[in-house]
């Protein structure tokens, strides 16, 4: 599969991105390392986190990329209480970044470039 990578920018910091359109967003983050790039950008309001390695902050993103809610997320495991999805009803995107690359806060704008 043919990874694609956009930029965004988040206040002052650019960051590199997998841009998960059509199937790629139901994989995200799984089985991803994380080395070449900083988060993906998921086109889908809900989250599960199976076979993904790290905690991440999850930016749940408007039609116009306005920050409209941020959850902390963490990988799936052997206890119960980690098997969940995140979601949120007033988004249409979610950006999945490595947790604590930035501070973010709800009603920010994201460019994607």
């Amino acid at each position: 599969m043919l990874m694609t990578t956009i930029k965004v920018k988040i206040g002052r910091r650019e960051l590199r991105i997998k841009d998960c359109k059509g199937l790629s967003s139901c994989r995200g983050l799984m089985f991803d390392d994380m080395k070449k790039y900083d988060g993906a950008l998921i086109y889908a309001n809900s989250i599960w986190m199976p076979f993904v390695r790290h905690e991440l902050d999850l930016l749940f993103l408007s039609v116009d990329f306005r920050i409209v809610d941020i959850k902390r997320a963490v990988p799936v495991t052997t206890e119960l209480k980690t098997w969940k999805v995140y979601k949120c009803k007033k988004a249409k995107y979610c950006l999945e970044l490595k947790a604590g690359l930035i501070k973010a806060k709800k009603g920010m704008i994201i460019i994607k470039g």
